[in-house]
C-alpha cells in the first residue's frame, strides 16, 4: 500500500507569503494570507463563543463557516474592533478582485490582470492582519488559561 503524500506549509504562513510575494507568486502569497486570517478567525469565534463540551463538533461547524461571516459575527459580538472588520472586509474584497479579476476579459483590452499597486496595498494588508489576529488569539487563550 502506497503510503499518502500530503501538501502542506512548513514554515509560518506570513513567511511562506512573503517568499511567494518575493519570488513573484503573487496569487499564492495573497490565498495563503487570506487561508490563514480565515483560520484565525475562526478560531477566534471558537475561543470566544464556544460552551459546548464537544470541541470537536465545534471545531468542525466552525472550519465551515467563511471568512466573510465569520468576522461579521466576531464584530456583531465585539471581539472585533470596527476597524479590524473594515480591515479585514478590505482585504477580502481586493483579494476576490485579485483572484478573480484576472479571469475578467474586457470588450477592448482582453485579460488586463490586476495593478501591482492594488496587489501590494492587500498584501500588506493582509500581513498585518495575519499578525494581529495571531497575537489576539494569544492574548484570548492567556486570559482563558487565567480564569
Amino acid at each position: 500500500m502506497e503510503k499518502e503524500e500530503f501538501i502542506r506549509i512548513k514554515e509560518w504562513p506570513t513567511e511562506y507569503a512573503q517568499g511567494a510575494y518575493n519570488q513573484g507568486n503573487y496569487i499564492e502569497a495573497i490565498q495563503v494570507l487570506h487561508g490563514f486570517i480565515e483560520t484565525k478567525l475562526q478560531e477566534l469565534l471558537i475561543l470566544e463563543g464556544s460552551k459546548s463540551n464537544d470541541m470537536e463538533e465545534i471545531w468542525d461547524i466552525a472550519n465551515q463557516i467563511s471568512l466573510t461571516n465569520c468576522v461579521k459575527v466576531l464584530f456583531i459580538i465585539g471581539e472585533i474592533t470596527k476597524r479590524e472588520y473594515q480591515d479585514i472586509i478590505f482585504f477580502n474584497k481586493i483579494r476576490n478582485q485579485i483572484v478573480h479579476g484576472l479571469f475578467h476579459d474586457t470588450y477592448e483590452h482582453g485579460v488586463r490582470g490586476v495593478s501591482r499597486k492594488k496587489f501590494d496595498i492587500a498584501f500588506d494588508k493582509g500581513m498585518d492582519l495575519c499578525d494581529n489576529l495571531q497575537r489576539k488569539g494569544e492574548m484570548k487563550i492567556e486570559k482563558k488559561n487565567t480564569l
